[in-house]
């Protein structure tokens, strides 16, 4: 026999070093949104591993309180002091007792793999806690949410009893539900939050991101094994060379992050020195690169700049070719263009100026001046001219200055920069250039959207079903603000709620009623048929036992469901999801800015760092594709705008396809309307019965 509990034990280590991991990559980007481990907005000035604390997994340290993160990979429901679940509630116990300090909060950070008693249950009874000042008894409860908590309430009182010596009082026990938060949390290779996290380290790093998420994985398991306390400045010590700090050295930004229009940092450029390329200025030459002063004493700009021209004081127009604010910036677009220059006749003629233009007062009260307007820029990775998403590597930030032209600063495609404006540098980003192909692609937005996002693709995934229909709701309702909802009682003696899209559905008392007496008809029918209904055991999934047991699930059989009232307490811990759908990519023919369509097929991705892949698999198919860039739909909404306007022009969509040789679809999900298939379902039926 194999030792299982070693398995398991390196399982909660690696579980737990992946938290601290994804802790660490907030603080090093700077990132101050916890949300994905329900928290928001929260500061982290230290993270301690292992500590002499009860809960002593992590701890995050920040000005607003102390966040105890207990880590468990699995976890069951047990009455038992002795079981992993006691123990947690000892340690919790244990800090309320020894220092109860205001703000504390105690986690119990769990995967997946964790029983619904404790994921959903537990997690809605500490939610209704806190919620409610006067105790979680005095939200509905059922007999399986009862027993989770008459379990939790005598492990804590049992603990508290050992730890304090006497009775624990009443009111302590709710405050001690109301301290604890339950995070379930996908941070398994390929999960959703390590994707998320890639994302978020690509943004900065010099590195490949995957390479950076490793090493903090394994500085997290050095930590921890040393039981050491980090800093944000010792984690920036140690692991800041491998991610970008603004820097204006040579023009040149490293990173994606919106520190690049820092005040600071854009009025400390070159403003008072014009590095010109043009073309055919005399008879002698092709091209010619000089550099002439910007200002004149008054502080008069002594060039006008127009239609790609430049017109200098003595009256000589040239035609730019570019315009530059270094010649370290002139240098590199040579660099990139060495094929159009190398046979032509090139003059440098460098102006040698007896004191640095940069220091006159114009140049820089000018300096200022962009400073504040790229600094009041509201999403810096907009394209200044076309005002589409840039995750070019190498996109340069340019001064728009032209006569007759708004004054502008801040990146723009390089297809889109002008002869007149004027470069002061780009950024560099390794998210950029390991995936060149996601031209135009909106990271920042994707980032956002895709923590609390894509739940359908998460079950999907996890499931053995890789070709299958996705049912969407035309007429899907998200306005009710009812009082009530459904409660399904599953065999195990948990409950499951009714969700549409994720999300805990909300009706009349009449409608709920009426809800709950159809799916009672269907669950009785189902059962009496030899193929009940049942939820997957992690609760992703809902059907017949002989579907969910085809897909690879646990299937648990439904018992019966009733109208109850809808609490706050059941939407936070039942809603699975922000997003049913989005995230998901498309590609974009860069000539006409259309989606793209194959053969009346459009197609999305769940991952677009996985673009290449699909790529490969449709030329084999013989897919030829045209220039592109590539769009995110970025919410729910967005995507039912997109399927309905696909639809209505006889466009079908598939999600994440794969194909043969011959063109078939192998892998893949395709989008069918939910209402078209009820009726033609509901037409079947009636034609059968006649």
């Amino acid at each position: 026999m194999g030792n299982s509990g070693g398995a398991a034990t390196h399982s909660g280590i690696d579980f737990q070093q992946r938290i601290a991991a994804l802790i660490m990559s907030h603080m090093l980007c700077d990132a101050s949104e916890l949300d994905l481990l329900g928290f928001g907005d929260v500061q982290i000035d230290e993270l301690r591993f292992e500590t002499a604390d009860d809960i002593d997994d992590l701890v995050l340290v920040g000005p607003a309180g102390r966040l105890f993160i207990q880590a468990k990979n699995t976890i069951s429901l047990s009455a038992d002091p002795t079981s992993d679940f006691g123990s947690v509630l000892a340690q919790f116990v244990g800090q309320y007792v020894g220092d109860k300090r205001p703000g504390d909060v105690y986690v119990l950070a769990t995967s997946i793999e964790a029983s619904a008693n404790v994921r959903k249950v537990l997690r809605k009874l500490t939610e209704a806690a806190r919620l409610n000042e006067a105790g979680s008894k005095t939200s509905p409860l059922t007999n399986g949410e009862k027993d989770v908590l008459r379990k939790t309430e005598a492990l804590i009182s049992s603990h508290y009893q050992a730890v304090a010596g006497i009775p624990i009082p009443p009111a302590d026990i709710h405050r001690i539900l109301a301290r604890m938060r339950i995070c379930s949390l996908d941070i398994r290779e390929g999960g959703a939050l390590e994707s998320a996290a890639l994302l978020m380290l690509g943004s900065k790093a010099v590195v490949p991101p995957r390479l950076l998420w490793s090493a903090l994985i394994a500085f997290s398991v050095s930590l921890a094994r040393d039981r050491l306390s980090l800093s944000a400045a010792g984690l920036r010590e140690r692991m800041g060379r491998y991610v970008s700090q603004p820097s204006n050295v040579d023009g040149t930004y490293d990173g994606v992050a919106s520190e690049l229009f820092t005040k600071d940092l854009l009025s400390g450029l070159s403003y008072g020195r014009e590095v010109v390329l043009v073309r055919d200025p005399f008879e002698e030459c092709d091209f010619l690169i000089t550099d002439v002063r910007r200002f004149d004493d008054t502080g008069v700009r002594r060039v006008k700049l127009s239609e790609g021209h430049v017109e200098l004081a003595q009256g000589e127009r040239w035609e730019l070719v570019g315009r530059w604010a270094t010649y370290a910036g002139l240098e590199r677009y040579l660099d990139r263009h060495l094929d159009e220059y190398r046979e032509a006749r090139l003059v440098v003629a460098p102006s040698n100026f007896a004191d640095d233009p940069n220091g006159d007062l114009a140049a820089l009260a000018h300096g200022v001046q962009c400073a504040s307007l790229a600094s009041s820029i509201e999403d810096p990775f907009l394209c200044r001219h076309c005002g589409d998403s840039i995750s070019e590597d190498g996109a340069p930030m340019v001064e728009v200055d032209e006569e007759g032209v708004p004054a502008d600063v801040g990146l723009v495609h390089e297809s889109c920069r002008t002869p007149t404006d004027r470069v002061l540098g780009g950024i560099d980003a390794a998210l950029f250039r390991e995936n060149g192909l996601l031209r135009n692609f909106d990271y920042k937005g994707w980032l956002a959207a895709v923590q609390g996002g894509q739940w359908l693709f998460g079950g999907l995934l996890k499931s053995s079903l890789k070709l299958a229909p996705i049912a969407w709701k035309s007429e899907y309702d998200d306005f009710s603000q009812g009082t009530w909802c459904v409660e399904l009682a599953v065999e195990d003696g948990t409950v499951r709620y009714g969700t549409d899209r994720g999300r805990v559905s909300r009706f009349s008392a009449r409608d709920a009623a009426h809800t709950a007496e159809v799916m009672n008809r269907g669950i009785s029918q189902a059962r009496e048929a030899g193929d009940p209904l049942c939820y997957a055991v992690d609760g992703s999934a809902y059907g017949p036992y002989s579907h969910l047991l085809s897909q690879g699930h646990d299937p648990v059989p439904c018992t019966g469901a009733r109208a109850v009232r809808y609490t706050r307490a059941i939407g936070d811990a039942y809603s699975d999801c922000k997003r049913y759908y989005a995230p998901l990519a498309y590609l974009v023919d860069a000539e006409t800015g259309d989606p793209i369509v194959v053969e009346g097929v459009i197609s999305l991705l769940h991952n677009p760092l996985e673009l290449d892949t699909y790529l490969q698999n449709w030329a084999r198919a013989g897919i030829e594709l045209p220039d592109f860039t590539v769009s995110a739909i970025l919410t729910d909404e967005q995507f039912d705008r997109f399927v309905r306007l696909m639809m209505t022009r006889g466009i079908r969509i598939v999600i994440n396809p794969k194909l043969t040789l011959h063109g078939e679809l192998v892998s893949g999900y395709w989008v069918e309307n939910f209402e078209q298939l009820m009726r033609s379902a509901s037409q079947g039926a009636e034609d059968g019965q006649s």
